[in-house]
C-alpha cells in the first residue's frame, strides 16, 4: 500500500457561509499521486469549517444556507461569545454558530478510488463549507491510500 498526502490552500472571503467546490483540486491530487485504487480522505483541520459532498449549484447552496440557519441560527447568543477571545485575545468572539455548524457536518470525508477516479455520483461534488465570519486561509489535507 502507498500513501500520498497533498496540502491544498484556500483563501476564504468574508462571507457568512462560503461553499467551495474542491472536486477538481482533489482529482488533481489523485492524478499526481499515481494511485489508481484505494481511498481518498479529504480533511480540513479547523473548528469552523467542514468537508462534505453535495450538488454544488446555486439552489442547493441557498438551501444549505437556509437549513444551517435553522439548525444553528446566527442570532443566538452562544456561550462561546462570552467565553472565547477574539483574534486579539479580547472577549467578543461571535462565531459560536460557526463552531456548531462545523461539528454537525464534520471535518472530513473518505471516497473510494477505482481506476484512478473518485467513485462519486454524477452530480456529487466535494465541497469545503466554511462557516466563519471573517476572512481565513484554510489548509485542506488530501490523503490518498492504495495501489
Amino acid at each position: 500500500m502507498v500513501v500520498k498526502t497533498v496540502e491544498l490552500y484556500v483563501e476564504k472571503p468574508v462571507e457568512d457561509l462560503y461553499i467551495l467546490d474542491i472536486t477538481k483540486n482533489v482529482n488533481d491530487s489523485i492524478k499526481q499521486s499515481a494511485i489508481t485504487n484505494g481511498l481518498a480522505t479529504v480533511f480540513v483541520g479547523c473548528t469552523t469549517a467542514s468537508i462534505s459532498t453535495m450538488h454544488h449549484e446555486p439552489r442547493t447552496v441557498d438551501e444549505m444556507h437556509e437549513t444551517l440557519e435553522r439548525l444553528a441560527p446566527s442570532a443566538i447568543d452562544y456561550e462561546h461569545h462570552k467565553t472565547c477571545g477574539d483574534l486579539n485575545g479580547v472577549g467578543g468572539d461571535t462565531n459560536g454558530k460557526s463552531h456548531i455548524r462545523s461539528a454537525l457536518l464534520g471535518p472530513s470525508i473518505t471516497v473510494p478510488l477505482k481506476d484512478g477516479r473518485l467513485m462519486l455520483d454524477t452530480e456529487q461534488d466535494i465541497v469545503l463549507l466554511d462557516f466563519d465570519i471573517i476572512k481565513r486561509k484554510r489548509k485542506i489535507v488530501v490523503q490518498i491510500m492504495g495501489e
